[in-house]
This record gives structure tokens, sequence and C-alpha cells, in this order.
């Protein structure tokens, strides 16, 4: 009976921390043994779903590479984001990052330390375009790929439909 109202207790608790930051979190496993074992609990500064895995090296972990931006009218301009987070163990540094002439990017000139978020700005102006297509936007970063010795480089794209 205690060790039900003690999982009870938990799952409440669960539930709780689910609602506080509005994202999912797993469950933890019923103890096979009659012993309980005390769980710990996240901080509520720090959700368990923003936790992520740090990789060895350069990586960056996008939210989204590939974006849709939709239907777009001959002459509109469309404003959106790239968010990303450094995954990796090493700080990263964009050295470039372009696109075609339809692109203006504002992208972070500082550090991005393992662990923090960068954005990548992009401003499409469709006025020149045609038709519909899918742009890349290529970013050179000033870290070096350790086999070949080049700046590493990750492309992004993103879609739109051109309406009249």
């Amino acid at each position: 009976m205690k060790q039900v109202r003690i999982l009870i207790i938990l799952c409440i608790a669960i539930v709780g921390q689910m609602v506080s930051f509005a994202q999912s979190t797993k469950t933890t496993p019923k103890p096979k043994s009659n012993t309980t074992k005390a769980v710990a609990t996240p901080k509520k500064t720090e959700p368990v779903a923003n936790v992520v895995e740090q990789k060895q090296g350069v990586h960056m972990t996008f939210d989204k590479e590939h974006l849709d931006i939709g239907k777009v009218k001959r002459g509109e301009i469309k404003k959106f984001d790239f968010v990303f987070t450094n995954t990796g163990s090493e700080i990263i540094e964009i050295d470039i990052a372009s696109g075609c002439d339809c692109t203006t990017l504002d992208y972070p000139k500082h550090k991005i330390l393992p662990g923090k978020k960068g954005t990548i700005h992009v401003t499409f102006d469709s006025a020149k375009k045609e038709e519909s297509e899918t742009v890349d936007v290529d970013l050179y970063l000033k870290n070096l790929n350790p086999k070949t010795g080049q700046r590493i480089l990750k492309i992004i794209d993103y879609k739109y439909e051109l309406t009249k």
C-alpha cells in the first residue's frame, strides 16, 4: 500500500513537471523490487526536454534544417529564422553565411559555446524570382574539419511557392 502511495506521488510530481515546463518528459519505470529508490527531479530552471547529448567535435543541431515558408506573392518579403544549438564539445564560429541574391542573412558573429543556441535571421525578397524553388543557405565555419583541414560547411535550406 505504501508503494502505491509513493508511485502516485511520483506520478503527480512528474505530471506537475510536465505541466510547468509545457514539454513532455520520460517517465521512470516502476521499481521491480520491494525497495523504493529515490528519484532525482530536474531543477525548474533546466527542463529535461532541453538536455541535449554533447558530441565530440563540432556539431550544430538545428530545430529545422529545411523550412517551407509556403506561398509567397512575387515582390513580397518574408522574414524567418533558423535556430540551432551547439551540441558539440567545441566552440562554433560562423565565418560566412551566404545564399542567393534574394536572401539577406544576419548570423551570430560571436562564438557559440557548447550547449548554447544561435539564430540565423533570414530575409527573403521574392521580387527577382520567376518560379518556386528551394534556396540553399551555406554556413562556412571558422572551425576546421580535423580529417581534411578544410573549413566546415553546413547547408540548410528553405522553399517557397511563388504565386502571382
